[in-house]
């Protein structure tokens, strides 16, 4: 009989209710029941925190090794290009050496990167969970600051040779990465068909989920849905998700005296239950990897509207098929093609027959087996 195999998985905190802890979770949980690992999850926040928003099967087990990777001083940032300097990161590296772990992954801190020679051999693992190359061209900067992101992206091309494998969510991103790395692993997100239930699309509901921070771009959404609610006033925006932006959020909703059709609603448990009872998916983010929440919604039968971004968003939206893809992030043809599908109740269940339908290309049985695959491969 083979011995199980020893996975441990880092990230900062398992509290987010975030697509990763989401996705993170299941994960650990089906391979665990299904497939027999031993799995370990390590976060490395500073307050000691172990407990997952997300339920986790008793047989995970959680440690907390606090890193600090801020970078105050100077000084400090630039020892991201000295390895020896990471001494810090030791306790985690002991850590992995003495439980013996046969596959690492990092979720964004690169912990274990720095992996000295008389530590025990692991396969280390990158995963990606966002479009890095194109969140640069978001986030756009000139002169100095522009020196220093291209050094810092530089210096991780330079880490993340030091891996593995990379695990990129879409093959768009695979490609980006391929042109600097080794052994890119496409992986997408999933979603389990059996918790879930096919909306009827006959409440006069949409629905947004997500972060409430500038990424998500919720502020264009609340603009598109004031003109929705002009134009059809019996139907209603819920925007599902916590974050610094809710009370400039709130405030727009004020401003605009939409305060009887968008509502702000923190972020729960129980999503699936909100997407069941809603009608229409809405989408606005500037970038993502591969959206969770739109992947949600197909699995309970949405029909999809959202902004053409980079990132899953076009794996996902197959436009006037399953939804609406808008370009050029123009509010005006978001809010008419959200009035559209409040008009056209066949149309709605057209499109959401589909989207539900492309759903079981992500299905938990199909992914995970991948998964399952790819780690007895290492």
């Amino acid at each position: 009989m083979s011995t199980k195999k020893k996975l441990l998985f880092t990230i900062l905190s398992m509290e987010g209710s975030g697509g990763l802890e989401r996705i993170l979770s299941s994960r650990v949980n089906y391979l665990i029941e299904n497939f027999n690992y031993d799995i370990t999850i390590v976060t490395t926040n500073l307050t000691g925190a172990v407990k997952s928003f997300y339920p986790l099967s008793d047989k995970v087990k959680v440690v907390n090794i606090p890193i600090d990777f801020s970078k105050k001083t100077l000084a400090d940032k630039l020892a991201i290009f000295l390895p020896t300097n990471y001494k810090k990161e030791k306790k985690l590296l002991d850590f992995i050496s003495l439980e013996k772990f046969d596959i690492c992954t990092s979720f964004g801190s690169e912990t274990f990167l720095y992996k000295e020679k008389n530590y025990h051999h692991f396969a280390k693992i990158k995963e990606h969970r966002f479009t890095y190359q194109r969140m640069l061209r978001f986030e756009k900067k000139f002169g100095i600051q522009n020196l220093w992101r291209k050094l810092l992206f530089k210096n991780s091309i330079s880490i993340q040779r030091k891996m593995d494998y990379i695990i990129s969510l879409t093959e768009e991103d695979a490609n980006f990465w391929r042109k600097y790395l080794k052994r890119v692993v496409v992986m997408p997100n999933f979603i389990d068909h059996n918790q879930m239930t096919q909306s009827k699309l006959d409440s006069k509901t949409v629905i947004a989920v997500g972060r409430l921070e500038l990424q998500k771009d919720f502020e264009s959404l609340i603009n598109s849905f004031s003109m929705v609610a002009n134009e059809v006033p019996d139907w209603k925006l819920n925007i599902f998700g916590d974050g610094s932006l809710r009370n400039i959020l709130q405030k727009q909703i004020e401003k605009l005296k939409m305060e009887n059709h968008i509502f702000l609603r923190p972020a729960v448990k129980n999503i699936f239950d909100q997407y069941a009872s809603s009608s229409i998916y809405v989408h606005t983010a500037h970038y993502e990897g591969f959206p969770n929440t739109m992947l949600e919604a197909t699995g309970h039968g949405l029909p999809l509207v959202a902004f053409e971004s980079v990132g899953g968003v076009k794996v996902l939206v197959h436009d006037n098929d399953n939804g609406f893809l808008i370009f050029d992030r123009d509010h005006k043809k978001l809010a008419q093609k959200i009035i559209l599908l409040t008009k056209d109740q066949t149309l709605r269940n057209k499109m959401g027959e589909k989207s539900y339908q492309y759903s079981k290309d992500f299905s938990v049985e199909s992914i995970m087996l991948k998964w399952h695959q790819f780690y007895s491969s290492i």
